[in-house]
């Protein structure tokens, strides 16, 4: 029989009936940083960088 646990003690991605070893709920919610966060703070950050690009190309900044 094989064990859901990998070598090194981490569980495996998978079951042995191909199910996630884990659901995308608790990927969504729960663990040391939920992906919801992680989320969030990435659409906040690309908001962001391109706001400082339309900034730029409208007040001349960094024109010669």
């Amino acid at each position: 029989m094989m064990s859901t646990k990998g070598p090194d003690g981490r569980l495996g991605d998978r079951l042995p009936d191909g199910r996630p070893a884990i659901s995308w709920e608790r990927r969504w919610t729960e663990g040391a940083l939920p992906l919801w966060l992680v989320a969030t703070a990435g659409g906040i950050a690309v908001i962001f960088v391109l706001g400082i690009f339309f900034y730029g190309s409208y007040t001349g900044i960094g024109s010669a």
